[in-house]
């Protein structure tokens, strides 16, 4: 469950990186061709995103795919070609385009955490995790905790809990109230054991994030680790009445009947 629910934050995260910009990087900008065909290529980029965004994969294929014969030198669209060919299913196109996109502009930091965001997705944990690191230090990346916490759930997914801690920590330094940095600060310290180091990031998530299924029973969890039989019924309860057909109600009913 929880692996599934850091690939999907990954991806979307990648996703807001690559559409969040409509300027073109410096470096792009001495790669274009003719300035008809640029701004050709800057058009269909953006409506090829657009289609991306709705899920439309036949027409954002046309749109970036149109782009790129434009200006095959544009980092972005050949970043963005990467994330719709990796949905296409067709992976050595996906990576190709990604280490096209780096080769030509490997400074830019949009570029590195949605290459690094494909390479953890494909287990290269370690290469994904440092482009991630070199965005999230850049200092002209506008969102250096999303880039950290992308680092954090690359770490963890390759097994190493201590470098996963470290950059949700950065992640938090940069922006306190980082919703699923402390989430994920929390789901962290629980399966290490520290129970109470647990509860009081969950505390803090639940000041600035939405209740969910998943944080009711992350709390019912560390409320048991830490012999709290009253708090763990308050989120057993909540979860109960709040969402009766979640899978973590369903977890929660059966651990119930089979304590221990």
């Amino acid at each position: 469950m929880r692996s599934t629910a850091v690939a999907l934050l990954v991806v979307s995260a990648a996703l807001a990186g690559c559409v969040s910009s409509t300027s073109v990087s410096s470096s792009n900008k001495k790669q274009l061709g003719t300035p008809d065909n640029a701004r050709a290529a800057e058009i269909n980029l953006e409506l090829g995103i657009d289609y991306l965004r709705k899920n439309n994969l036949v027409q954002a294929k046309e749109k970036i795919d149109r782009a790129i014969e434009q200006n095959p030198r544009n980092s972005k669209a050949q970043i963005t070609a990467g994330m719709l060919y990796e949905r296409l299913g067709e992976s050595n196109k996906a990576e190709s385009h990604f280490a096209k996109g780096l080769a030509l502009d490997p400074k830019n930091p949009e570029v590195q955490n949605n290459y690094g965001a494909y390479l953890c997705q494909k287990g290269k944990h370690a290469r994904g995790e440092k482009l991630m690191i070199d965005a999230a230090t850049n200092p002209l990346y506008r969102t250096p905790e999303v880039a950290y916490l992308n680092a954090a759930n690359c770490a963890r997914s390759g097994g190493d809990l201590q470098r996963a801690e470290d950059n949700l920590r950065k992640a938090l330094a940069v922006r306190p109230k980082f919703g699923d940095a402390l989430f994920q600060m929390a789901d962290l310290q629980y399966k290490q054991t520290d129970y109470l180091s647990a509860r009081g990031f969950l505390e803090r998530y639940m000041e600035v994030g939405r209740t969910s299924p998943a944080s009711l029973w992350l709390g019912v969890r560390i409320e048991r680790g830490l012999g709290n039989a009253a708090a763990a019924k308050n989120y057993a309860e909540r979860l109960k009445l709040e969402y009766p057909r979640a899978a973590q109600t369903k977890e929660l009913i059966e651990s119930e009947r089979n304590p221990g």
